[in-house]
């Protein structure tokens, strides 16, 4: 691809993708989690949970607008189920308990015409008639709610209820006692979208508003007045008060389905997670592309690390990162290159590199970050080497280090230009060797390999 071409395709990126900003924390490094993207609620049954025993009394809201932290007391909190669902803990409702904020939603921090939300939960019966989040009291007039399921259907609302331009509703679906990741869009112009297991299920014209930010919380199991309590399992819940665009869909639902063991129905561009691959499930990220208008090229996400700027993003293509939940200690002295390498880290990452159906591609170059901080066994002064097992064959010994990581503080260093990361290689991170001690009658020379 020529440099003119590539300029030319990187002109049009949308102003979702730019208000990002740089180092994106939120869901598979989609957001930030500073308050001021439009990431604006993200709760996890693995991060913020307050409880006594395995009741939760509060879940602080990651994506950091601490307006939509929840809570609740006595019976009405929720049951921590550890390692319930792929080794992560579940938010278990017993339909009468919930978690909600209180009067705090305002049109700046909340939804008003347009929303994404992502969702990860299962059902303890079909029959029940509930939210499982809503906007609370549940009323006719504006609303921002779902029902999975409300006597067997499926439905999700924006603003006025309940006709179709404020209304997803399908029924007659299957698993909904399994667990499933939905995906919510909605926006005036391109309507409103939800998928399950990244399949679309339905596809509606046009928004409606939502106002009642003064006589309404936001609530988490239901339970209040207009709903039954939900009954069913959580682990997840990401609102964006934005539509996010189709890419950084894509991305998000590959995080999820990664981190809980989950089948993708369509656009399973990280196949890492898979038993065969090694399970690399964890803090899954990623960059894609799948037109000039539906671009994300900066990801962070939950790990440390962080790679953005390919040279090659073509449409309809996609980088994605995960780890296999090894120690972030750099003491393993097996598997490396002899004599230029001392010691490595115990945990190793693996790539997709891919396309939506699968198939392997090339982004080009990119650049990645690192972010050394609390790595036990690690010294600044230590020359850090990234190691890329080229040729997938399981062994880092076979390989030449990469070490030309330039210091940018705060313990995060930068590797630019990378190229040797293929469609389902691993990496990892070493130090240099010691080599041998060269001395003359007045100095003496300590020769460390790259």
């Amino acid at each position: 691809m020529s440099l003119r071409m590539r300029c030319i395709k990187y002109l049009f990126v949308p102003f979702f993708t730019m208000a990002m900003g740089f180092s994106q924390t939120g869901p598979g490094g989609v957001g930030t989690t500073d308050g001021v993207s439009a990431l604006r609620i993200w709760y996890s049954s693995s991060s913020g949970v307050v409880a006594t025993g395995t009741t939760i009394d509060s879940l602080r809201n990651l994506a950091g607008v601490s307006a939509f932290d929840v809570g609740e007391v006595s019976g009405q909190r929720p049951t921590l189920v550890p390692g319930a669902v792929n080794g992560y803990a579940e938010i278990s409702f017993s339909g009468s308990n919930r978690l909600r904020t209180g009067l705090t939603l305002t049109p700046a921090n909340f939804i008003v015409n347009q929303a994404s939300s992502f969702l990860v939960t299962r059902a303890d019966n079909l029959s029940q008639r509930s939210c499982v989040y809503t906007t609370d009291p549940l009323v006719g007039s504006t609303r921002f709610t779902n029902h999975i399921p409300w006597s067997g259907t499926v439905y999700f609302d924006i603003g006025t209820c309940c006709g179709s331009n404020a209304r997803i509703q399908v029924g007659g679906l299957s698993g909904l006692l399994n667990y499933s990741y939905w995906s919510y869009d909605a926006h005036p112009s391109t309507g409103k979208q939800l998928y399950r297991n990244g399949s679309l299920l339905q596809s509606r014209a046009n928004t409606t508003t939502y106002t009642s930010y003064a006589s309404q919380r936001f609530n988490v199991g239901g339970n209040t007045s207009g709903t039954q309590g939900f009954r069913g399992d959580v682990t997840e819940l990401i609102v964006f008060n934005q539509r996010v665009n189709s890419a950084q869909r894509i991305i998000v639902e590959n995080y999820l389905a990664a981190k809980y063991g989950l089948s993708s129905a369509s656009n399973d561009v990280y196949d890492e997670d898979n038993a065969v691959n090694g399970d690399f499930d964890h803090d899954v990220a990623g960059i894609g592309r799948i037109d000039a208008s539906n671009i994300h090229n900066d990801a962070l996400g939950t790990g440390i690390i962080r790679m953005s700027g390919a040279t090659d993003l073509d449409n309809n293509e996609f980088l994605l990162w995960g780890h296999d939940n090894g120690t972030l200690t750099m003491d393993n002295t097996t598997n490396i290159p002899s004599g230029a390498s001392r010691v490595r880290l115990d945990r190793i990452w693996r790539v997709s590199e891919s396309d939506l159906s699968g198939g392997g591609v090339d982004v080009g170059a990119v650049t990645l970050n690192v972010d050394m901080s609390g790595i036990t066994g690690f010294n600044t002064a230590d020359r850090l080497q990234l190691l890329v097992d080229t040729d997938n064959d399981g062994s880092f010994a076979d390989e030449s280090p990469i070490s030309n990581a330039v210091a940018l503080g705060s313990n995060v260093f930068q590797f630019n230009g990378v190229t040797a990361l293929s469609d389902n290689t691993r990496f990892t991170f070493a130090v240099g060797g010691v080599g041998t001690i060269i001395t003359n009658r007045r100095i003496t020379y300590r020769l460390t390999p790259n």
